[in-house]
């Protein structure tokens, strides 16, 4: 939960492209303290359009294991680009990010917002949509030698979470609240297949 988690990337069907070189990031400058950390787990699925219902403005894709899952289309120009048999890729995307709260910072203890955002006649047909849940918790202890650190929740709620980086321990404080954000988005285009 606390973005103290690994990032990963899972491609259902074909393997991922190699990776470039990570780049170390920039130092901090003298004196400033760690603002925030994150992580991000994206899910890719190919597959291909099973079915497409106009009058419903439903389409039906199939996945990689013949799983299929239903969507209701609502732009006239998604709906007319779909065509049985043609391929899509769907991307899964759950970014979790951590930071502390700013001292003078007026945050809700939870908000929801969501969203959803289309292609425009000429772009590549798809869409996304996504949802974000913001909370802000109290640090009420850390262990050094666990490694781990309790959280209060804005419901009363301790929860006790494994820290991946320990350095990261000596940039907080009990009694300090930080922010956590949990973003979860989909994204599902219209794509041919590259050629391999």
């Amino acid at each position: 939960m606390i973005g103290f988690i690994s990032a990963c990337s899972t491609t259902a069907s074909a393997p991922p492209p190699p990776q470039q070189p990570a780049m170390a990031p920039p130092a901090a400058p003298a004196g400033e303290h760690l603002a925030g950390i994150g992580s991000e787990t994206v899910v890719t699925v190919h597959g291909k359009i099973l079915s497409v219902d106009r009058e419903k403005q439903l389409v039906t894709f199939q996945g990689p294991n013949g799983k299929t899952f239903p969507i209701h289309v609502y732009n006239p120009y998604n709906l007319a680009a779909a065509k049985a048999g043609e391929p899509f890729v769907a991307r899964f995307y759950e970014i979790v990010t951590v930071r502390k709260k700013l001292p003078d910072e007026t945050i809700p203890t939870a908000s929801l917002a969501q969203g959803i955002i289309s292609a425009s006649p000429g772009q590549a047909p798809g869409a996304v949509a996504g949802t974000q849940m913001q909370m802000v918790a109290t640090i009420s202890a850390i262990d050094t030698v666990k490694n781990t650190v309790e959280l209060t929740g804005p419901d009363g709620v301790v929860e006790t979470v494994n820290v991946a980086n320990p350095e990261n321990l000596t940039q907080i404080n009990v009694g300090e609240q930080i922010v956590i954000t949990l973003t979860n988005v989909v994204a599902v285009a219209l794509e041919k297949e590259s050629a391999t």
